[in-house]
């Protein structure tokens, strides 16, 4: 037998290739069932892996499209001297490590050395907490001011130039379990060492983003507080609105007050608001005449003047009554002497010409209200206080909203983009994306084009990027074709 030509050795050792090829992929994807698990060496060597790689375009969209780094420049102001780590790069830090899921200060430590936050950031390295707390502390009063006017700006661009909008008020509690320090500490709650302090917040529920917020302690609201706070709220949303258009006011019942109500209808606000069960409505649900949901007849509905229930001229009552089949699960409302099988639920409106099943229904979307503020705190940490300072409370606070804000707008900007390049919309809650798409690691490397950001070969992790990110993804899709 004659030696093997030069085409024939090729296509050999090409089949000897392929083979071992198959080999190594078999190997690579069998099972672990029998014999010890594999026990890795662990090396903490490696300055290009990131566990924050979902956060690169949001915060590549914060810095060029909201230019989020100028407006709290403005915020912050001249400061005298040069820091290492600029004061208003400090709260943009800040603004990034509440999207990721830092709840507390002390927490800003475990970012440290992330290559994907310092160098996006814009920092030589990772401020300690020191650093964060004196530029929360630092910020005057006019920066305070600029900083809620920002947020409300951003809340408030997605609904520019509607026909009407609903604007949701509603306070939130937060707890400092920690030392009683200070005297804007209002007391409130079990133990000495318990306080809370009540902000109050303004929301628009065709987007669902903050338009005004007002920082305040824990002591109680009065009539003139909550009334200067829904016209100014009001009043905010107006002007971006088109000529005409009307604004829908919802509020819990800690905002009903005869006054607020008066004052409303002075103004011309249409609102709807729940009512505590007073004596007067009380009284009149032995005379009211209910009528029955038609689609269940376990509610039931009865419509008041607001004369005879003592709430004054220009309101109507609107009374929802739910049947109770199990007495240790009732349904939500409250107790009334003489209807023991029942539990009620008031609300108070000045548009009396609504039925009172438009009235509850209208009513019922406050809900999507409290859910911004539970998504909040369970994933951007709302309800935590950041130290004993009130104005660094207050500043973390706003800053919370601030990415919030961040957030919601660019999930509208996705979902836009998409829409027009005709490509599916996701639509992915705060939770979802942060808990599998902002905290998904990744490795940044740096090549003679550009930077490379490689991502876990995940197709699920992959379809999110493509969404997120589209430009990013194609990119590194055309780095992976070349390479």
């Amino acid at each position: 037998m004659g030696k093997p030509t030069t085409s024939r050795r090729k296509s050999i050792a090409k089949r000897a290739a392929k083979r071992t090829a198959r080999r190594r992929s078999r190997v690579a994807r069998r099972s672990t069932r029998r014999g010890r698990l594999p026990r890795p060496e662990v090396r903490a060597d490696d300055p290009t892996l990131t566990r924050f790689a979902g956060l690169i375009p949001l915060i590549i969209y914060m810095t060029e499209q909201l230019r989020l780094p100028a407006v709290l420049k403005r915020v912050v102001g001249y400061r005298g001297r040069a820091r290492v780590h600029a004061p208003h790069a400090v709260l943009f830090a800040f603004v990034v490590a509440v999207l990721a899921g830092v709840e507390r200060l002390a927490h800003l430590d475990w970012l440290r050395d992330d290559i994907a936050l310092v160098r996006y950031c814009r920092f030589a390295y990772w401020p300690v907490r020191k650093v964060f707390s004196n530029a929360l502390a630092m910020v005057s009063d006019r920066g305070v001011e600029e900083l809620e006017r920002f947020v409300g700006e951003l809340g408030l661009e997605p609904v520019r130039g509607a026909e009407s909008a609903i604007v949701d008020i509603d306070p939130t509690a937060i707890v400092d379990h920690g030392e009683a320090e200070g005297g804007m500490f209002g007391y409130c709650g079990k133990g000495r060492r318990r306080r809370r302090h009540f902000p109050l917040v303004a929301s628009v529920a065709e987007c669902r983003t903050v338009v005004m917020a007002k920082y305040r302690d824990g002591s109680n609201m009065t009539a003139d507080e909550m009334l200067a706070f829904i016209e100014a709220a009001v009043t905010r949303v107006r002007a971006v609105l088109a000529d005409g258009a009307v604004v829908f006011l919802r509020a819990d019942s800690e905002f009903w007050w005869p006054c607020i109500g008066r004052r409303l209808n002075e103004l011309g606000f249409p609102f709807f608001m729940a009512s505590p069960m007073n004596a007067g409505v009380k009284l009149m649900l032995h005379q009211a005449t209910f009528k029955q949901l038609t689609d269940d007849e376990d509610i039931q509905f009865a419509s008041l003047d607001g004369r005879l229930t003592g709430h004054g001229e220009g309101v109507r009552i609107v009374v929802i009554r739910r049947r109770v089949h199990d007495p240790k699960a009732p349904p939500m409302g409250k107790v009334v002497p003489g209807f023991d099988k029942w539990r009620h639920q008031a609300l108070v409106t000045n548009q009396v010409e609504w039925d009172p099943v438009d009235v509850w229904r209208f009513y019922n979307g406050r809900a999507d209200c409290e859910r911004v503020f539970r998504v909040a705190k369970q994933t951007l940490a709302l309800s935590h206080l950041v130290g004993h300072r009130f104005r660094a409370n207050e500043v973390a606070f706003l800053l919370r909203l601030l990415a919030f804000n961040a957030d919601t707008r660019f999930q509208l900007h996705s979902e836009a983009l998409a829409a027009a390049e005709q490509r599916p919309v996701r639509r992915l809650g705060l939770e979802w994306r942060q808990f599998r798409y902002f905290n998904s690691p990744g490795r940044l490397l740096r090549t003679a084009r550009g930077y490379i950001l490689r991502v876990p070969a995940n197709q699920l992790l992959a379809d999110v990027w493509a969404f997120y990110a589209p430009d990013l993804a194609a990119a590194t899709a055309e780095e992976a074709a070349t390479a």
